[in-house]
């Protein structure tokens, strides 16, 4: 057995093994475990070099696992407006101020409004824009991603106007008599996306470690990176390489923006003929998996349902893809050995990708492929059983929660909502369920998402009682959901998850017992120290 370099003893250490074993002590030797058990055995594994960490009682889990966030999205946040959490008179504030310094030639960029959180719920104008910013570009994300309020001076930048029709998966939103509103839907996003001049290298390098400073403060060791470009790998390889980026990738490649079916297959194609790239740099940055959209969001009313929205009439969302496009894509992506990610919240997505998902295995029959659809949010009781025949990976963001419950009867009713964030019966039906945030949609931090998945209420502890309670999880179930099921999502079982013999030696100490202290007071934990393949990355 390796001799340890490091031992920690007198915790109280959850290791999220098969077992959900809890002891006293565990040991390290370079970036692995050696070993977990009582204070005595790991003592005698000890050499007079040994140094020896008394923990003090703390708790120790093992590193988080966020299975769906978007990296170079929350570093952007502390370099675009954010306007998380703003009522819609403070945004136009804040864009009034960024106006007073901004540039001919640039745009002024955000992140972060919810309209369903505003006293006024409808959607934004562009007038409200104009008023302050009437000839610079404006372009500022809802929390979702899947829509962006938008200025006079944007359109004009792109050659919109209220005669160009809306494309296929997108809407630009008009108002009674025609014109555009100001607010525009998923696909409809594509022309400012490609508008909005890129980040250079150096800018992408700054936001990936202005997220890792954030990401290891929180406790996560291992991130999912749901879409991921080339330009960005090629930037986090340069900071691999001087070690100063140490937190471990997932990434799952996507062609970046709202394409076309041309655009994304063109693509596609490049990223599939470049092949997989896996355990790279000390096992922290793996490429073998492969994104696509297969619909929008439900607080944008673009997730593509079966059934017309109850709040919209004659309307079903927006589908991105016909079959036989989706087909061809993902066909091509797991011919090509990736792991597939469909994005679906509609129960209409998420119809088409199992079906879709079906059929590529039946051509390409593999028993372990892991295809994953992410989010998985509204379904059809049909579709459910569905999932764990096909081996299909429902990815869900608990977190999710707390701004949904506002919107999702009002959008699907309560009928729609038996299928609808059914983490328990998914669970139950034998599926791992692996926990992330989508960040920045959401905080990224693990706890309240957690505290979601246990209490079903939001950080106010509304609803009281929960919201639709029948379908949360265990405490065991949501640790497990930012552990061994995240690490299972990413082929990594054996690598990271729990604190055993032979895996990376991610852990985190925290302040209070995970899974003793009341349930309220999970959203509040905080992390005292992160220890990243045996390095201490973050001490608070």
């Amino acid at each position: 057995m390796r001799r340890p370099d490091t031992a920690y003893v007198n915790g109280k250490v959850y290791t999220v093994d098969g077992k959900f074993s809890v002891v006293s002590a565990f040991c390290v030797e370079g970036d692995r475990f050696v070993a977990a058990g009582t204070d005595d055995e790991i003592r005698a594994l000890c050499t007079p070099e040994t140094k020896i960490v008394d923990l003090g009682g703390k708790c120790v889990l093992p590193g988080l696992i966020d299975s769906h966030l978007h990296v170079n999205n929350t570093g952007a946040m502390k370099m675009e407006l954010n306007i998380v959490g703003r009522q819609r008179e403070e945004i136009v504030a804040m864009v009034a101020e960024a106006y007073k310094a901004a540039k001919p030639g640039e745009w002024i960029v955000g992140r972060g409004w919810l309209n369903d959180e505003w006293n006024d719920k409808s959607f934004p104008t562009k007038e409200e824009l104009d008023a302050v910013a009437p000839d610079i570009p404006v372009y500022l994300k809802r929390a979702c991603g899947h829509a962006a309020w938008v200025n006079s001076a944007a359109f004009a930048s792109v050659g919109v106007t209220s005669d160009t029709p809306d494309p296929t998966g997108g809407e630009y939103l008009r108002t009674e008599d025609g014109s555009l509103l100001g607010t525009v839907t998923d696909q409809a996003q594509d022309p400012f996306n490609k508008a909005i001049p890129p980040y250079n290298r150096e800018q992408l390098q700054r936001i990936v470690l202005l997220a890792q400073e954030s990401f290891l403060a929180a406790g996560l060791t291992t991130v999912h990176d749901a879409g991921t470009a080339e330009e960005w790998i090629q930037a986090w390889e340069e900071l691999y390489q001087k070690h100063e980026l140490k937190l471990r990738i997932y990434a799952s490649m996507r062609v970046v923006g709202r394409p076309n079916y041309q655009e994304l297959m063109e693509g596609s194609m490049r990223y599939f003929q470049k092949g997989l790239r896996i355990g790279m740099y000390d096992n922290r940055l793996t490429a073998r998996s492969y994104k696509i959209s297969g619909d929008g969001s439900l607080g944008a009313r673009s997730a593509w349902m079966l059934e017309d929205y109850d709040d919209r009439p004659g309307h079903k969302g927006n589908g991105k893809w016909t079959d036989e496009q989706l087909y061809n894509v993902l066909y091509e992506a797991h011919r090509a050995g990736f792991q597939i990610w469909v994005h679906a919240i509609g129960d209409a997505a998420n119809r088409q990708a199992l079906d879709v998902y079906e059929r590529i295995l039946k051509e390409i029959p593999d028993g372990d492929a892991r295809l994953r659809i992410e989010h998985a949010q509204m379904l059809s009781l049909d579709d459910i059983p569905r999932f764990k025949k096909l081996g299909v990976i429902p990815t869900h963001q608990t977190v999710f929660l707390r701004t949904d419950k506002k919107v999702a009867e009002a959008r699907i009713g309560r009928e729609r909502m038996k299928g609808a964030y059914a983490w328990r019966t998914l669970i139950d039906d034998g599926n791992p369920v692996p926990n992330g945030t989508d960040s920045p949609v959401e905080s990224y931090n693990p706890f309240l998402s957690m505290y979601c998945a246990v209490t079903r209420m939001d950080e106010n502890g509304q609803p009281e009682g929960g919201w639709y309670p029948q379908e949360a999880m265990t405490r065991e179930e949501a640790l497990r959901s930012y552990t061994t099921w995240g690490a299972y999502a990413g082929f990594e079982e054996k690598l990271k998850g729990s604190i055993e013999t032979g895996k990376l030696a991610d852990f985190i100490v925290i302040d209070r017992d995970f899974m003793t202290c009341p349930a309220e007071e999970i959203k509040d934990i905080q992390v005292l120290e992160t220890v990243l393949g045996g390095e201490t990355v973050y001490k608070k």
